[in-house]
């Protein structure tokens, strides 16, 4: 890809963060997360796999742990970020099936208008 059109891809990325809901952000660091697995998976480098981590890492961070449902998604989060940190090709594997089951759960949710 050439480097002006990576330029304006970074651009749109960061206008869409700045100008996005919670919800759309919450949305969009889960997708960005699966496909930073998959990129690392797929001929991609551990530097991916790092990145992907850190999204983990962010997304854990911004739960309210005062409640049990969070408390469990805080497990989850830990457990993703855990079996990234191993280079055995069946833990990334889980990981990435566990953040793209949440990832379409809270695209379903945030399609939903919830009061």
């Amino acid at each position: 890809m050439p480097a002006e059109n990576t330029k304006n891809i970074r651009r749109y990325d960061t206008l869409r963060i700045r100008t996005s809901s919670p919800k759309s952000l919450i949305c969009f660091m889960h997708g960005k997360t699966v496909s930073l697995i998959k990129k690392g998976m797929e001929g991609g480098t551990r530097r991916d796999i790092e990145k992907a981590q850190n999204m983990i890492f962010l997304l854990e961070l911004a739960i309210n742990k005062n409640e049990d449902a969070s408390k469990i998604l805080a497990n989850l989060y830990a457990y993703c970020y855990y079996l990234l940190e191993k280079t055995d090709t069946q833990g990334i594997l889980t990981a990435r099936r566990i953040m793209e089951t949440l990832s379409n759960t809270f695209n379903q949710l945030s399609k939903q208008k919830i009061a």
